[in-house]
């Protein structure tokens, strides 16, 4: 799986990459029939412009002939990527049930 994990305008730890790295590995289970080599999650965190104590978070998903996008919003980082992953993987779920070509089903 190919991941970049990206703050605009504020600094990570690796403490906090590593947390967020587990979160967007949740994924991986809807993505075994796929080789590594054909997804790329990015992961794009920014403090809130209304409330700069809350972070906004987006996870993107590139897939073979689709693109899916989680967004979340939370007091922290982690929080803030974890109801990104989340909102993914109901995506991940309809499009399963749906049968797309890229999930092997």
């Amino acid at each position: 799986m190919g991941y970049q994990i990206v703050g605009i305008d504020m600094e990570l730890t690796e403490e906090t990459k590593e947390t967020i790295l587990n979160k967007i590995g949740k994924l991986d289970k809807f993505l075994t029939n796929l080789p590594d080599d054909t997804f790329f999650i990015r992961v794009a965190l920014n403090k809130d412009q209304r409330n700069p104590r809350w972070t906004d978070a987006v996870v993107d998903l590139a897939l073979p002939m689709d693109k899916l996008m989680g967004r979340g919003k939370a007091s922290s980082p982690e929080h803030a990527v974890h109801l990104a992953v989340i909102d993914v993987e109901r995506q991940l779920n309809e499009h399963k049930g749906r049968h797309r070509p890229w999930t092997g089903s």
